[in-house]
């Protein structure tokens, strides 16, 4: 009998400052041109969602894709031609602006282009010449996450127009933010069992552990699992995606008909990103002529196919299908360890 629960923390996005739209394209006709050999700056700002970003050195890379007219008026720099942003306008989309973005970051990847300037969040960046800039901050992590940036187009100089702020200068030294998405990193659990002595008359001898993993409070992994022995020796099995950060308890809640444990029965350990945490268990045959045997009912969930070339209507019915489950009966644990998630 197998029974499993998982809690799975997903992933938040924030929008910290950042201007999606680059604000140059809203004030094109700006009264005041833009003053196209003044130096630039940029300060990075982050929104405190996640604080221990805080606390995170994150690199960021500029690249100049366009310079830019005295009339606001955008030219692609050498090999980003394809975003044809001289055709930008106030009519153009937060979304056509990400995808834009998206196109900049596939073409500096294709091309190997190197960033003008490499520098930190903390940091910023200074004597920038006007233009268009995508800005890649990179991937981090913290013991527990793994932060991703989505990259942007940002305007230098920039205007910070509006309705509540009708005033159409030109912003130089420009603050921006960052759009960071939290991942989850994990780790892993073996539990090394031992059966030092076995009594061959009474047939496979069953062992079974309860995994908990609690973090802040909370139950992030629940699990049962397994291990069946033919003879004396050592026999291991390993449960991975147990959030990192988390409090592990492993207790043998069956020893078997005729085998109690040597030792404790319960062991605690934290689990680490990357990292296979142990536990140990050793029993021994008691003397008793007490069978016992155990199974191990595994379920394995399929996803209803949904078609890459239907439109938001179809996505959304395919989504409402029912998946498939399959049921599979193993001897223990380790039989299925590749399919423990």
């Amino acid at each position: 009998m197998k029974m499993k629960k998982r809690i799975k923390q997903g992933t938040a996005a924030v929008l910290a400052l950042m201007l999606t739209v680059p604000a140059a394209m809203y004030t094109a006709q700006a009264a005041i041109g833009i003053d196209t050999d003044r130096d630039c700056s940029v300060s990075f700002q982050l929104d405190g969602t996640f604080e221990e970003l805080e606390n995170l050195e994150i690199p960021v890379n500029l690249y100049q894709v366009a310079q830019v007219e005295e009339s606001g008026i955008y030219k692609e720099a050498e090999g980003f031609e394809s975003l044809e942003l001289e055709k930008a306008d106030c009519k153009t989309t937060a979304r056509e602006w990400e995808e834009k973005a998206a196109q900049a970051s596939q073409i500096i990847e294709e091309k190997k282009i190197q960033p003008l300037q490499r520098t930190t969040v903390r940091k910023g960046a200074e004597n920038l010449s006007t233009g268009m800039y995508l800005v890649e901050a990179q991937q981090v992590q913290s013991p527990e996450y793994t932060y991703s940036f989505t990259p942007y187009l940002l305007a230098l100089p920039d205007n910070y127009y509006s309705e509540t702020n009708p005033v159409d200068t030109w912003v130089y030294d420009v603050t921006t933010g960052l759009k960071p998405d939290q991942e989850i990193r994990y780790g892993s659990i073996r539990i090394n069992k031992t059966l030092d002595v076995y009594n061959a008359t009474l047939g496979e001898a069953s062992f079974i552990f309860s995994i908990e993993a609690v973090k802040n409070g909370e139950t992030v992994y629940s699990d049962v699992v397994s291990l069946v022995f033919d003879g004396p020796g050592t026999k291991s099995v390993e449960v991975g995606n147990i959030p990192a950060g988390a409090q592990v308890t492993v207790t043998e809640v069956y020893s078997g008909s005729s085998y109690q444990i040597v030792g404790d029965r319960v062991e605690t350990v934290q689990i680490r990103a990357d990292e296979t945490a142990q536990t140990s268990f050793t029993n021994t045959y008691d003397n008793s002529n007490n069978g016992g045997s155990s199974v191990v009912n595994h379920f394995a969930y399929t996803e209803p196919e949904k078609d890459a070339g239907s439109d938001v209507e179809d996505a959304a019915q395919a989504a409402q299908q029912e998946g498939t489950w399959r049921w599979t009966r193993h001897k223990d644990s380790t039989d299925i360890q590749g399919a423990v998630e």
